[in-house]
């Protein structure tokens, strides 16, 4: 009997076309022209909740001089972005950890850690910041969700189907369709939204009057962190993709975030030009 195997064969392919349909529309075209996404208001809320709790869990820096320097980056890049139901809120927190992040609505937090590596270059400030609100202004949480929704509803039909058909090892079938759907399809997603923000950043802090190219050295100060620090897991393995390949991405997009940017200069001379 060939059911079992033809059975699981059919699931399998159902399963991928499923994950393939998730397809999102790119926010950043070849000409660095960025589409911003409105988050749900569901999602605003959520980020909303989620930033009010880190703020009322983790110490938050008094420093008025590394306050001051992200007010001033973040207003400069809040002025070319076009997202008027976000909610604009930066706060600086005490965290060793080389980290920054923006939840839907427009909440963005940044580690103290990170300025060991930026220093007092607000260009490197700029393209920190412009990563992470491009997470944002492209709805990547959102596209997450949705994502692992049709994956929760895709193995659930096939565990329907495959109990239906009295298939042995129902779990251990689902377990690998889940893991290998998880390795194949979502952490690749992960990795295209990181370059499609990295790509949008550089668009961002261009306009903003930023040289995008500093974008390029914020990876490379990175990459040497990360080295030091260890983490060399494969790639197929990680939400983010290697520093070095990320590197090598902005490089060959560079001339047209340098096109944005000698435009922004051309436009308002007085914009700041680092």
């Amino acid at each position: 009997n060939h059911m079992p195997a033809l059975t699981f064969i059919t699931l399998w392919l159902c399963f991928l076309i499923s994950l393939s349909s998730c397809t999102q529309t790119p926010s950043i075209d070849s000409d660095g022209n960025v589409t911003v996404k409105q988050p749900s208001k569901i999602m605003q809320d959520y980020g909303t909740r989620q930033f009010n709790y880190l703020k009322n869990t983790k110490k938050i820096s008094s420093d008025p001089s590394l306050n001051k320097r992200v007010i001033r980056v973040a207003s400069k890049l809040q002025s070319v972005i076009d997202l008027p139901e976000a909610k604009w809120e930066f706060v600086v927190f005490e965290d060793n950890s080389l980290n920054a992040f923006c939840l839907p609505g427009g909440k963005v937090g940044i580690n103290t850690g990170l300025f060991r590596i930026i220093g007092d270059d607000d260009a490197l400030l700029a393209a920190a910041l412009g990563h992470e609100i491009s997470h944002a202004t492209a709805n990547h949480a959102q596209q997450r969700i949705h994502r692992m929704l049709r994956i929760i509803i895709s193995s659930a039909i096939i565990w329907r189907v495959l109990d239906h058909n009295d298939i042995d090892n129902t779990g251990e079938i689902i377990s690998a369709f889940s893991l290998g759907g998880y390795v194949f399809n979502t952490l690749p997603f992960y990795r295209m939204q990181e370059y499609e923000s990295d790509k949008m950043g550089a668009i961002f802090m261009a306009k903003a009057g930023y040289d995008p190219r500093k974008s390029i050295l914020l990876w490379k100060l990175l990459k040497s962190r990360h080295f030091y620090d260890g983490d060399q897991k494969p790639e197929f393995l990680r939400t983010h993709p290697h520093d070095i390949k990320r590197i090598k991405a902005l490089e060959y997009f560079m001339p047209i975030a340098m096109q944005h940017y000698y435009e922004a200069k051309k436009s308002d001379p007085k914009r700041n030009q680092q």
